[in-house]
């Protein structure tokens, strides 16, 4: 089984689709996908993206033809667009998705632990207003959180405890083992990708971070994992018996100093993790962003990847 994990859309349309173009490149097949959050936000596509969204976890017929317009508007070639249309069509009724603070926030529904940044409220607001219903009640119908048991991953945006609180794990410290229910947590949130072990033990819990975060506690790190080099990608080998936290970054508006679309794919049976990166016209998406009238600095993040 292969899942694909992304998270942070934040209504960038482009920066989705190249996930989908990056996949179709490379002959990946996808058997499921995992979604942790905030699909609307900071961006100017949110109705295109929840559109998109919608299809790949309810699977509705009716959502093509709107797929295919989508699609069809954006600057690429021929051939590109069909591709993308038929590997998005062939993941129908394969995701699970849960809600993210932003979702939550442009339903009128805001964490009742965080106040959120003024750019990132003036974008909610806005956001609001454009919505349609049908992507309104989408977002509406969302969980905080899910189980898939079988394969003993649980789906957060933040934590699995009092997930609405949108808790932001920026180091290994933020956790522990007792604390993960499933041997596979994942997240969204700091749009850092991240990678956490966790195994317990006679009297304390240990940790490993397998990529440098914006902030971390050396006393953490296990010696032959520690650096302080940034990596665009990594992968994860998973053992049986420990607890792992594990987040993809963000596909629409990434922090990691990397402007391009996060994402993850986790293979079962290899029994590993493993990031990706997507590149997609960054300066279209900005330009976008502005003639929406959305706040400028949600611009420049787009293109410094910050």
């Amino acid at each position: 089984m292969k899942f694909l994990i992304i998270s942070d859309i934040h209504s960038n349309l482009e920066a989705l689709v190249s996930v989908f173009s990056d996949l179709h490149n490379n002959n990946e097949k996808i058997d499921r996908i995992l979604i942790p959050g905030d699909i609307v936000g900071y961006g100017p596509n949110p109705n295109e993206c929840c559109t998109i969204i919608r299809f790949l976890k309810n699977g509705n017929p009716s959502l093509k033809k709107e797929i295919q317009a989508i699609i069809q508007e954006l600057d690429l070639d021929d051939i590109d667009k069909n591709n993308i249309i038929d590997y998005i069509f062939s993941m129908s009724k394969k995701a699970y998705v849960i809600a993210g603070n932003h979702d939550m926030q442009v339903i009128g529904q805001p964490s009742l632990c965080s106040i959120m940044a003024a750019s990132a409220g003036n974008a909610a607001k806005w956001t609001t207003k454009v919505l349609k219903k049908d992507n309104a009640r989408f977002l509406e119908s969302l969980w905080y959180k899910k189980k898939i048991r079988k394969y003993g991953i649980e789906l957060v945006h933040s934590t699995p405890v009092y997930p609405q609180g949108y808790r932001y794990v920026k180091n290994a410290a933020t956790l522990s083992y007792d604390i993960l229910h499933s041997s596979i947590t994942i997240s969204g949130h700091t749009h850092t990708p991240s990678a956490y072990l966790y195994t317990k033990q006679k009297r304390d819990i240990s940790a490993s971070v397998f990529i440098p975060t914006d902030q971390f506690d050396n006393r953490l790190m296990l010696v032959e994992r520690q650096s302080m080099e940034r990596q665009e990608t990594f992968d994860v080998l998973l053992k049986p018996g420990q607890r792992y936290y594990i987040n993809p970054g963000s596909v629409g508006q990434p922090r990691d100093g990397t402007p391009k679309a996060s994402y993850m794919i986790y293979d079962t049976v290899a029994k590993q993790a493993s990031l990706k990166k997507a590149a997609y016209n960054t300066e279209v998406v900005k330009k976008k962003v502005l003639k929406a009238t959305l706040p400028f600095d949600l611009a420049e993040r787009i293109i410094k990847g910050v």
